[in-house]
Protein backbone atom coordinates (compact mmCIF):
# COMPACT_ATOMS: atom_id res chain seq x y z
CA UNK A 1 0.00 0.00 0.00
CA UNK A 2 1.21 3.34 -1.24
CA UNK A 3 0.41 6.68 1.27
CA UNK A 4 0.51 10.02 -0.48
CA UNK A 5 0.97 13.30 1.23
CA UNK A 6 -1.91 15.33 -0.73
CA UNK A 7 -2.23 18.75 0.38
CA UNK A 8 -6.16 20.52 0.04
CA UNK A 9 -6.53 23.94 0.15
CA UNK A 10 -9.44 25.93 1.80
CA UNK A 11 -10.47 29.83 1.20
CA UNK A 12 -11.34 29.78 4.72
CA UNK A 13 -7.94 28.55 6.41
CA UNK A 14 -6.15 31.62 4.96
CA UNK A 15 -6.15 35.08 5.41
CA UNK A 16 -6.68 37.73 2.53
CA UNK A 17 -3.42 38.89 2.16
CA UNK A 18 -2.44 35.10 1.59
CA UNK A 19 -5.05 34.99 -1.05
CA UNK A 20 -4.28 38.41 -3.00
CA UNK A 21 -6.13 40.89 -1.72
CA UNK A 22 -5.23 43.96 0.50
CA UNK A 23 -7.91 44.26 2.53
CA UNK A 24 -10.39 41.90 4.24
CA UNK A 25 -13.52 44.49 2.41
CA UNK A 26 -11.85 43.78 -0.88
CA UNK A 27 -12.09 40.02 -0.53
CA UNK A 28 -15.74 40.63 0.58
CA UNK A 29 -16.24 43.07 -2.32
CA UNK A 30 -15.04 40.33 -4.95
CA UNK A 31 -17.03 37.46 -3.62
CA UNK A 32 -20.01 39.70 -3.73
CA UNK A 33 -19.48 40.23 -7.10
CA UNK A 34 -19.01 36.23 -7.63
CA UNK A 35 -22.20 35.35 -5.94
CA UNK A 36 -24.50 38.42 -7.04
CA UNK A 37 -27.59 37.14 -9.21
CA UNK A 38 -27.13 37.92 -13.23
CA UNK A 39 -29.86 40.14 -14.76
CA UNK A 40 -30.95 37.75 -16.88
CA UNK A 41 -31.94 35.75 -14.09
CA UNK A 42 -33.31 38.34 -12.23
CA UNK A 43 -35.67 38.73 -14.89
CA UNK A 44 -36.86 35.26 -15.28
CA UNK A 45 -38.30 34.84 -11.63
CA UNK A 46 -40.32 38.47 -11.92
Amino acid sequence: MEITFKKETSLGLDSFDVLGFNSEEELELEILKLIKMRPEFENNLN
